[in-house]
């Protein structure tokens, strides 16, 4: 979760880790980019995806890998790297904003989502919130036709990615609010990511996770062991040491900087995917009918068109938004739609660009008017000075703190008495599903109702995430949503798609806003509690108590202010094709000989977590399937 603010902040010199320069393509004095004939694989994308594939592959150094990327190599700067700087960014600097379609069953009206373009991704803008979700989320994905892809076989790609640290409890005056105890064997400590916890907790953490205790929310000391559910601390994607982000790139593309095998091109474009197609055919695992040849690229619009070719793969890795409009505009979708662009159909593809998946969210502010309260709100002036020097200093203060870190995670009959009737309710509420879903994407979202239906009825999967901030705001997602939307390009050429048309329909299962109702009403209870009365909150206009006696003003309301999860996911499904599926469980696209996508959209059902460390995982678990080279062969990895 993010909010914006116009606040821009200078260097730090002892930030700055050099640059990937010694791998960075440069352009020759003739303005052509100086690329091998050809790569065993080309990866579009330098996010997680892109740039884990990357590195484990070149660890082979006679395989060649060509990274694309459309941002540029962030600068190191405070806003970047200090986890007190979370959502004060520049958006100008490493974003690119998305401007969805008019949510019609919420307002009528657009939301706009920022997404990372950079090298790294969303890493280097997103919260830093590192969470896994339940042993059930993922055992799902292996029921719904992905062997291999259970808990069991994600837990060791888990472990694999990240250095995992509690802080010292000797070293610093630092309180946690809630005892934080790692489950022995759930957690890595070798891996390229760096996980731990701040040097700093605001007062109104332990308000917070002692406001949802009294309401019966039990303290979880391990959210990432399997049993997701509890008030928590929750762990960031930050560096114990130095108190400041870890990302895609300082994890996995800085460590790999002299490897002549790995070349990275950025502020370009991938335009097309290149294949010999027979085009008009009907995609099937067993007998593939296109085989890539690799990419075109461009700097822009008006920019030279270059091909670059493969010897082995293309690696997908663009996100849940863009890699799904890439395969479009290059013949591999949904045909008609396909057809209505102009672009002549290579693979007849239902599932792409749908399934699509987001943790719908509400961001109440709650203001806390008790003369006592210090928030990152009044780090300014001379304040924000004595603050950036404790932190430059000694990495210690508020802004080693992330926007979010004290959460709860509620299951459903912790949060209501009615929970079977709303059960039942959910059993029998219309699906209505978008009317471009052919039977097997409507096959394909009745099995994943009937899994999503299970977890709302268990105890260690959450319904909510509850997130708590030191200026008020009570954010609600409902973390097991029934609806789903659809990403497609809005034309033929990619670069009239940075703004496709993304609809992630909002609540077209009436489902989903009466549970984010319930958790509003939650939040009427906690801040009722003793903790969090001491605060002084004031709710926001139309969210207090006599507000909620009307139901239908509340509801009104809440569905002007739902908004993105920033979890997109979904749009490339590892599915059985009869399900709607893109991928196989090698990540391989269906109809395809050596096209695979390795990013959120290969999601099936959408875990009830903040998906970064899960994308990390996967992208893990892909390179070893690549490695492997056997579509049937899912290797164990170490840890």
């Amino acid at each position: 979760m993010r909010f914006s603010s116009t606040v821009a902040f200078p260097l730090a010199a002892n930030l700055l880790p050099p640059l990937a320069s010694a791998i960075r393509i440069s352009p020759a004095p003739n303005g052509a980019l100086l690329l091998r004939d050809s790569y065993d694989y080309i990866v579009v994308g330098a996010g997680i995806g892109g740039l884990v594939v990357a590195n484990r592959l070149t660890e082979d150094p006679s395989v060649s890998v060509l990274v694309i990327e459309a941002g540029d190599l962030d600068d190191r700067g405070e806003d970047v790297s200090i986890p007190g700087s979370v959502g004060f960014e520049d958006p100008r600097r490493y974003e690119v904003k998305l401007t969805m379609t008019e949510q019609e069953f919420l307002d009528n009206k657009t939301r706009t989502v920022s997404q990372g373009k950079a090298v790294g991704g969303g890493t280097i803008v997103n919260g830093l919130v590192w969470t896994r979700g339940s042993t059930a989320n993922f055992d799902a994905w292996e029921r719904l036709g992905n062997p291999g892809w259970g808990w069991s076989g994600l837990l060791p790609y888990f472990r694999k990615s990240e250095t995992y640290s509690t802080r010292d409890h000797d070293i610093s005056a630092c309180k946690i609010p809630v005892p934080v105890h790692p489950v022995n064997g759930k957690h890595g400590d070798q891996g390229p990511v760096e996980v731990g916890y701040p040097n700093y907790y605001y007062n109104q953490s332990d308000n917070f996770l002692d406001g949802v205790q009294q309401l019966g929310i039990p303290v979880n000391e391990d959210p990432n062991s399997g049993n997701a559910t509890g008030a928590t601390v929750v762990p960031s994607s930050m560096t114990q040491k130095n108190q400041s982000r870890s990302d895609a790139r300082t994890a996995y593309l800085d460590p790999a900087l002299g490897r002549d095998n790995l070349h990275l091109v950025t502020n370009h474009t991938v335009t097309h995917i290149l294949h010999n197609s027979s085009g008009n055919a009907i995609a099937s695992r067993d007998t593939p009918i296109v085989n890539v040849t690799g990419v075109e690229f461009a700097s822009n619009v008006t920019g030279t068109m270059m091909n670059v070719t493969c010897d082995k793969e293309v690696i997908l890795a663009a996100g849940a938004i863009l890699s799904p409009v890439l395969l479009q505009i290059s013949g591999i979708g949904p045909a008609q739609h396909l057809k209505d662009l102009g672009v002549n159909v290579a693979v007849d593809l239902p599932g792409v660009g749908s399934n699509f998946q987001d943790h719908p969210t509400l961001q109440p502010v709650y203001k806390y008017t008790a003369p006592d309260v210090f928030s990152v709100q009044d780090i300014v002036g001379a304040t924000r000075d004595a603050v950036r020097e404790e932190y430059l200093a000694n990495r210690t203060g508020p802004w080693t703190t992330p926007m979010v870190n004290a959460v709860a995670f509620p299951a459903l009959s912790w949060v209501t008495d009615n929970f079977r009737e709303l059960l039942d309710e959910a059993v029998n509420t219309t699906s209505n599903l978008p009317s471009s879903y052919d039977s097997t994407l409507r096959a394909g979202y009745a099995a994943q109702k009937n899994e999503t239906l299970c977890f709302l009825s268990r105890t260690d999967t959450p319904t909510y995430e509850l997130m708590s901030t030191s200026w008020g705001q009570l954010a609600v997602s409902a973390m097991q949503p029934f609806s789903r939307g659809t990403v497609l390009a809005r034309s033929s050429s990619i670069f009239d798609n940075t703004q496709p048309i993304v609809d992630p329909r909002y609540c077209s299962n009436s489902i989903d806003c009466k549970l984010l109702l319930l958790g509003i009403k939650f939040n009427d209870h906690l801040i009722a509690t003793s903790p969090m009365a001491a605060l002084m909150p004031v709710p926001p206009p139309g969210f207090g108590t006599a507000d909620a006696r009307n139901e239908t003003s509340l509801d009104e309301t809440m569905r002007a202010m739902i908004t993105t999860g920033f979890h997109f996911s979904g749009t490339t499904s590892m599915l059985p094709q009869n399900l709607g599926g893109v991928v196989d469980p090698s990540l391989r696209v269906y109809g395809t000989a050596n096209l695979r996508v390795v990013d959120a959209g290969v999601i099936p059902l959408l875990p009830g977590a903040h998906t970064q460390a899960t994308v990390y995982a996967i992208a893990e678990k892909a390179a070893d399937i690549i490695k492997a080279g056997s579509s049937d062969a899912f290797p164990g990895a170490k840890s």
